[in-house]
């Protein structure tokens, strides 16, 4: 029971949001990973890299709670945020946190309205909002939406 806890605790403030994008793909994890993979280039995104945030856990006896956190980007996004709010670097690559549960794949993006609220001028919401966009679509792509 502590260990799910833990790894539900783990898994919330991986994605420290309030109100993020979610959505269920009814796959395994691989599964998971190719259809975001596919959705993401789509959208214009490379999928940067594959986190496996339980692989301590694993190491360590524990069993594989099935956690992983995509990054996906493109260099349009960089380039924009240079441009725009160099602290907004920090949000890139985009991040979905991929969670196993019964049937499927739980997906969640980070909540970027919390950036919104950081730096309020018109022109950082513009492109936070782009992504928000963005990140709805590729989700709405795998979920069938």
């Amino acid at each position: 029971m502590k260990h799910s806890c833990a790894i539900l605790v783990l898994a919330w403030a991986l994605t420290a949001q309030a109100s993020p994008l979610t959505t269920s793909i009814g796959a395994d994890m691989s599964g998971a990973i190719d259809e975001l993979t596919i959705a993401a280039q789509n959208s214009g995104y490379q999928l940067v890299k594959v986190q496996p945030v339980d692989k301590a856990l694993v190491k360590r006896g524990f069993p594989d709670p099935g956690l992983r956190i995509l990054f996906i980007g493109k260099p349009s996004s960089f380039e924009q945020a240079i441009r725009t709010n160099p602290r907004l670097l920090s949000v890139l690559p985009l991040r979905l946190t991929l969670i196993v549960e019964e049937g499927g794949v739980v997906v969640s993006s980070d909540d970027l309205e919390m950036w919104k609220e950081m730096f309020p001028d018109p022109e950082t919401g513009k492109l936070i909002d782009s992504w928000q966009r963005e990140l709805k679509v590729i989700l709405g792509e795998v979920s069938g939406y």
